[in-house]
C-alpha cells in the first residue's frame, strides 16, 4: 500500500492513525520501500518475475495457504464480511502475516547477499 492509499484511509479512520503517524511511517530518513526502492529497481532474479511470492519462495519462504493470492484475499474476506466465519478471518490474517514474513525472509536475503559481496 503506498503513502497516498494510507493518507486517505487515515482520514477517513482518523480514531485509529494520525496524520502525522502516517507521515512518520513514509519519512525517507527512517523508511525505505524494500519493494519498490531495492528489489524492483536495484536487483535481478532468476524467477519469472519480481512479485512477492516468486521471491520469498526462491528464498525457501513458503505461504501456509496452498493458493495464496491478494485477490484471493479479498475474495476470502468478501465471505466473511457476509458470513462472520471465523475461520475465514484467520485465513486472512494468516495470509496477511504470512505476506509481511515472506517480504522478512527477501530483506534477509539480500543483507545476507551484500554482506558476501562486501567480505569478499
Amino acid at each position: 500500500m503506498s503513502a497516498p492509499q494510507y493518507r486517505r484511509l487515515a482520514g477517513k479512520y482518523p480514531g485509529i492513525v494520525s496524520p502525522d503517524e502516517v507521515e512518520n511511517l513514509f519519512d525517507p530518513e527512517q523508511a525505505i520501500d524494500l519493494y519498490d526502492d531495492v528489489v524492483r529497481s536495484k536487483t535481478e532474479w532468476p524467477t519469472y518475475s519480481k512479485s512477492i511470492k516468486p521471491l520469498a519462495q526462491f528464498c525457501g519462504f513458503a505461504w501456509r495457504d496452498t493458493h495464496p493470492s491478494g485477490a484471493a484475499s479479498i475474495q476470502w474476506f468478501n465471505e466473511y464480511c457476509r458470513e462472520r466465519d471465523p475461520v475465514k478471518l484467520q485465513r486472512i490474517l494468516d495470509y496477511n502475516e504470512d505476506d509481511c514474513q515472506a517480504m522478512a525472509v527477501v530483506k534477509t536475503y539480500l543483507e545476507e547477499l551484500q554482506a558476501k559481496g562486501s567480505s569478499g
